[in-house]
């Protein structure tokens, strides 16, 4: 018959502080195939010892160990966990289940770590089950459960994946005696009728007198062998090893997904205030990256309504002399009128719209017939474009100052406390208003101009006119009729036929005497800052994350204080420290998911928030059409989810790597 199990000199020391302790002594003994076993002794004699050596969960000092013709005293520790995963099963005194599994749950662990599929190793729990007795406790959890229906269940996990070898430390110690006998005589009988080689490691005589043959142990040396000779001829062959497997056999991704799920739930307020940080972290950066991004677009936007081709001309001015610092600066080149006519008859050049401001502080008043109310000329300054989102017109009536070189726009607002009642925008668009304006001196000129169109927004003071308007009033402002002829405009937007030819345009512009920005440049110039103020909004957040990971760090460190014992289960049971730590970082990667999930939900939200807030300013200050400015394109969702989770991964590796690092002898140990 060939050996199961041969002891040479086993020993096995420890340092505990100063001190050295010898638990075993030179053990020599064989367990043969199918044997019942059990090692006696008093406490402190070597006996759990011996059985973790037994199990793999323990290195010997000295000695051989070999089970089976693998010499356990030299592998390494992956098949120290292959051979307590394929060769051993595990029955402990205080039971061992893990709290949040089902009975069902629990006996199919085993085979969960082996990669056995979820439908076929549950199918073969309930089976073991109904064979020891709980076919009616299918789904309880062991808290449901009395003493010796939890040691049912821990006998039928450590028989569930076919070992070899059954290692049962203690397994009456918590029962009475009734219920001990049961268990004794069940492992007892799965002894008989399986061939299954049975050690247990006992104090209890009783316990004992069930067994082939007792191992009495005393200071960690064989005092006596009792031959008891129990096992009768008729008893089945004994197995010498497992039933064969896939060595390659390991936790599936998603098991551990699973798992990791199960598992936050156990602490779930604690898990969700944790997350809370990562969620404030992920808040923070997309509401601020979404904010870049939305101006970023709308810029671009705005830009390609205008045309890629148009070119921005300006006066250049003299340098000053350093004689007069508070001087205006001297124009050499001003955009004239008659400047205008030139450049229109460049080559290459569509159209010339000239800009021209106002000056700050005017006091303006709009009548139309009895009303008269206090305005101010809106910045928009004759620009031919107006912001907005594309395809959308924020006119709601006539139309606007891109078509017209002369009239006024009007918001809602104002236009509503210009109508008589009865009447309506239709009604206003065409008609005749007059704008005064007043010298700080006192004195008064009227200004007649027409309403063109009404546009969308509630301003109830800010209104918008044409060049030719800006033009007398700023005439008669500085009392100078010559005021173009000398100083000309502010800016020309100068619309070329086609992208093609900006470049030689705007050489020549500059060879008369202009400065010249082409629209491509700024465009690029803007694109710029607005990236730059990206990285530094998003880094806001990002430092918000860091912190969070402190928090993920710290709910890890407690979660392995709180599941050491069960590290040691799992462990006993097959998990290698690699799946251990896989475990617990994507748990930490979870929490990081999860705070990331809820937090692009609200950062999504606070960004729109603020979004219409912002808008409802700029209306208010007469900027309309401004298109939405809070935008989280799916690359920024991703990232940020992606991010999020990276934060949970990276703060949980150090906890899972001292997850990993766990004895488990020390583990299971552990109150």
């Amino acid at each position: 018959m060939s050996e199961t199990i041969k002891l040479s000199s086993l020993e096995r020391h420890f340092q505990r502080g100063e001190t050295a302790v010898q638990a075993l002594r030179g053990i020599d003994l064989t367990i043969t195939p199918g044997e019942f076993v059990a090692l006696v002794g008093p406490s402190g004699s070597g006996k759990s010892t011996l059985l973790n050596l037994l199990g793999g969960l323990d290195r010997p000092s000295s000695g051989e160990l070999w089970l089976n013709g693998t010499p356990l005293h030299e592998v390494d520790d992956v098949t120290l966990t292959r051979h307590r995963k394929e060769q051993i099963g595990f029955i402990f005194q205080s039971f061992n289940l893990l709290p949040r599994l089902t009975a069902v749950e629990n006996v199919a662990v085993p085979l969960m770590l082996a990669g056995v599929p979820k439908e076929e190793r549950q199918a073969r729990a309930r089976a073991l089950l109904e064979r020891v007795g709980l076919g009616h406790r299918l789904d309880h959890y062991p808290a449901e459960l009395s003493g010796g229906e939890q040691q049912r269940t821990a006998v039928a996990r450590a028989l569930i994946h076919n070992p070899g070898l059954i290692l049962a430390d203690e397994p009456t110690g918590n029962l009475d005696s009734a219920t001990g006998n049961d268990i004794m005589s069940l492992l007892q009988s799965l002894n008989r009728e399986q061939g299954i080689t049975l050690v247990v490691v006992t104090h209890d005589p009783d316990v004992a007198a069930y067994a082939d043959r007792i191992v009495r142990l005393h200071d960690g040396q064989i005092a006596e062998i009792e031959e008891r000779g129990l096992n009768s001829s008729s008893s089945p062959s004994p197995r010498t090893s497992a039933s064969p497997r896939n060595s390659a056999s390991k936790l599936t991704a998603k098991d551990i997904i699973q798992t990791a799920l199960r598992n936050l739930g156990r602490r779930p307020v604690r898990n969700v205030l944790t997350a809370g940080g990562v969620l404030i972290g992920i808040v923070t950066l997309v509401a601020m990256v979404s904010f870049g991004v939305g101006v970023q677009r709308e810029v671009q936007r705005n830009f390609e309504t205008i045309g890629l081709e148009n070119l921005f001309v300006s006066p250049r001015y003299a340098e000053s002399d350093g004689f007069d610092p508070f001087a205006d600066p001297q124009i050499e080149n001003p955009l004239t009128p008659q400047a205008v006519a030139n450049i229109a008859a460049l080559p290459n050049v569509v159209s010339v719209t000239p800009i021209l401001g106002l000056p700050s502080g005017m006091d303006i008043t709009l009548t139309r017939g009895d009303v008269t109310l206090p305005v101010y000329i809106s910045g928009g300054e004759g620009m031919p474009f107006r912001f907005g989102p594309p395809g959308r017109s924020d006119m709601v009536a006539g139309t606007d100052l891109t078509e017209n070189r002369a009239g006024a726009i009007l918001p809602v607002g104002l236009a509503d406390k210009l109508l008589a009642e009865g009447e309506s925008y239709d009604d206003l668009v065409g008609d005749s208003l007059t704008l005064t304006l007043t010298l700080p001196r006192g004195e008064t000129a009227d200004f007649s101009t027409t309403a063109v169109g009404i546009q969308d927004g509630f301003s109830t003071r800010s209104l918008d006119v044409g060049v030719a308007e800006r033009e007398a009033m700023i005439a008669w402002w500085y009392d100078d009729p010559d005021f173009l002829a000398r100083q000309g405009y502010d800016q020309l937007v100068v619309r070329t036929t086609d992208l093609g030819v900006v470049t030689a345009v705007s050489a020549t512009l500059k060879d008369i005497g202009y400065n010249v920005q082409s629209l491509d440049a700024i465009l690029d110039v803007a694109n710029q800052v607005l990236s730059l103020m990206q990285a530094l909004l998003g880094s806001v957040g990002g430092l918000a994350l860091l912190v969070a990971a402190l928090g993920v760090a710290n709910t890890m460190m407690m979660a392995i204080y709180e599941r050491t014992r069960e590290i040691g289960v799992l462990k006993a049971l097959g998990a290698s420290a690699r799946e251990i730590r896989r475990l617990f970082t994507v748990e930490a990667g979870m929490i990081g998911l999860i705070g990331g999930f809820f937090g692009l939900i609200f950062g999504t939200l606070l960004g729109r928030l603020v979004d219409w807030i912002g808008h409802r300013y700029l209306i208010n200050e007469g900027v309309t059409g401004v298109g939405q400015l809070s935008v989280v394109p799916l690359w920024l969702a991703l990232g940020a989810m992606a991010f999020a989770t990276f934060i949970g991964v990276i703060a949980g590796l150090y906890p899972a790597a001292r997850a990993a690092k766990l004895d488990p002898v020390m583990a299971l140990r552990h109150e």
